[in-house]
């Protein structure tokens, strides 16, 4: 029964019944007064009343209030009657003196009455009330059952149902809508009841509840529902997050857009707001003809709005450290398994080395050593002819030592010249052996990188390559050595990726430095490739691990016929 002509029809009806009660206890006790036409004509002119009543704003405004005391009327009417049969149980016929006799019973029946009256009419208020408002909850109960849903992790959305659901019933409300969000887009979150009530015509056969034709307001935006969207300007979010409790008449001034969706109707306006910003509102609304808001109630929904911007605030903390863990999980998996690759890396890259040197420099110094005993015995030799041809001469007496001519000179300059070749050969071998360790050092940490820096260093790598490479750097300084390293061996891989995969190409390598990061990048025109449909190789980790160990970021563009480029950026701070 929460329409309130009906409240007002209903309180007629039971003061009518109470003004008959009284009117036909004296006729049952025998008495000729008052006389039947007189509760009849005192009921038409009650229920008369309660119609007419229905049309006034202020009378409906306290339909509640009259049908309660209406009711304890009745309740008393109902009581008297009761002790009045008491009494004629008691006695057992009707009093002959027209009652004279009979005082003494209706007093014990009139004490019995008000024994029972107190509670017979608080409980019968309570009937009334739960047939006016449903079941209620008390403020206090609001409040309470609100922190305990959201201090017990229920989820947002169930509580703030919960919330909704009870501030209704608690406040007679016709509606209640909780809006949450931030940067002043607000999503409405709960719409209780979720579909708009009918309003009821007025005396001008218009409904009360919407805007005249050309006005704005609800109607003009539409009901508000679950999921709906507000925008408000900053202006807004700054005047809101300053006030506890907004009326029309505050929201008509300061956020007419508000004041324009809730036309007709009383509302409360409860921003909820934690650390100066505006995280939601709660709107309550009335009809206009139900009572007005109490300032106890604004209290109590200016104490809700800070408890419900708390929990939103609490929420969004609880959302924002659920999102850090979830990425500080997802980065402590990708360190895991970089650290896992960069170790596989340097092994495979020892390996590559002991490798290197096994199959190239120490096969070129086992080779040499065995030349130099080659070389050894050859002089050994020669040395050992030459020593007894002499020793022959002599004693023959003939004087050969001008010419060294003899029985072994032959073979003695046979040897020599063998020797000569031999050491030529090995020569050249040592030169081979020093460019191939060089090269190997290359690959380990160049010494033109430690020396001269990533400019320099990667211009020798470029006339290496086997493709045309051209580097560009834009007066870019020294850094530390496991950022120059990191750099340069990501530029060098990409290098051998273009010799590998775009042989005959050109390639540009670019350097600089902006906003405290140093940025480089390696471009080819050769045929490119579909990054998102082409798996990331082993050389492509391998870069993406180098730059990432030292907190830089790399990603590949590239497109069929467009070429391929690596580009990276690693923070240096001010360099």
């Amino acid at each position: 029964m929460t329409h309130p002509r009906r409240q007002l029809l209903t309180a007629a009806a039971l003061a009518g019944a109470a003004v008959t009660a009284a009117c036909a206890a004296p006729r049952l006790l025998g008495a000729g007064t008052p006389p039947w036409s007189a509760p009849l004509a005192v009921d038409a002119i009650l229920l008369t009343a309660g119609v007419a009543a229905g049309w006034a704003p202020r009378a409906r405004r306290r339909s509640e209030r009259v049908l309660t005391v209406a009711a304890d009327l009745a309740c008393l009417a109902a009581i008297a009657a009761v002790g009045l049969a008491g009494a004629l149980a008691t006695l057992g016929h009707r009093p002959p003196d027209g009652g004279e006799s009979f005082t003494g019973p209706v007093l014990i029946a009139a004490a019995l009455a008000a024994v029972l009256a107190a509670g017979a009419r608080a409980r019968t208020a309570a009937l009334v009330r739960h047939a006016v408002r449903g079941a209620r909850y008390a403020p206090d109960d609001v409040l309470r059952t609100f922190g305990e849903d959201a201090s017990r992790g229920t989820s947002l959305d169930e509580a703030l149902a919960g919330l909704g659901d009870a501030l209704r019933r608690s406040l007679s409300l016709q509606r209640v809508e909780i809006w949450t969000g931030a940067a002043g887009r607000l999503t409405a979150a709960v719409v209780t009841p979720e579909s708009p009530p009918a309003a009821a015509p007025d005396a001008g056969g218009q409904d009360a509840g919407r805007p005249a034709a050309g006005g704005s307001g609800a109607a003009a935006g539409g009901p508000a529902e679950v999921g709906s969207a507000i925008a408000l300007t900053a202006g807004d979010l700054i005047v809101l997050a300053r006030t506890r409790v907004a009326g029309p008449g505050w929201l008509s001034l300061w956020v007419p857009q508000l004041a324009r969706r809730y036309l007709d109707t009383q509302v409360r306006v409860v921003p909820a707001r934690a650390g100066g910003a505006l995280l939601g509102m709660l709107v309550a609304q009335r009809p206009p003809e139900a009572p007005r808001f109490s300032e106890a109630e604004d209290r109590m929904l200016a104490e809700l709005g800070t408890r419900v911007g708390t929990v939103l605030h609490n929420r969004q903390l609880d959302a924002n450290l659920r999102d850090a863990l979830t990425d500080l999980r997802h980065a402590n998996e990708e360190l895991r398994g970089s650290r896992a690759r960069l170790v596989a890396t340097a092994d495979a890259e020892r390996r590559r080395i002991e490798r290197d040197l096994h199959d190239g420099a120490q096969q070129q110094l086992v080779s040499l050593a065995v030349g130099l005993r080659l070389v050894r015995d050859l002089i050994s030799d020669g040395d050992s002819d030459g020593s007894g041809s002499h020793g022959s001469g002599s004693n023959d007496g003939d004087s050969n030592d001008g010419d060294g001519s003899g029985p072994g000179a032959p073979e003695r300059d046979e040897d020599l010249a063998a020797a000569d070749e031999l050491l030529t050969a090995m020569a050249e071998q040592v030169t081979e052996t020093i460019t191939e360790v060089r090269n190997l050092a290359h690959g380990i940490y160049p010494p033109l990188l430690r020396s001269s820096g990533l400019t320099e260093a990667l211009r020798a790598a470029g006339q290496r390559s086997t493709v045309g490479v051209t580097v560009r750097a834009d007066d870019i300084g020294r850094y530390p050595p496991d950022v120059e390293a990191a750099v340069y061996f990501c530029c060098l891989e990409a290098l051998q990726n273009a010799a590998k995969h775009a042989p005959g190409s050109s390639v540009e390598v670019t350097l600089g430095e902006r906003e405290g990061s140093l940025t480089f990048a390696v471009w080819d025109d050769g045929a490119g490739f579909e990054p998102e449909s082409s798996a990331r190789g082993h050389g492509m980790t391998n870069m993406a691990d180098r730059i990432g160990a030292i907190g830089g970021t790399l990603r590949w563009e590239s497109s069929p016929g467009s070429g391929t480029g690596v580009i990276g950026v690693v923070p240096v701070g001010g360099g």
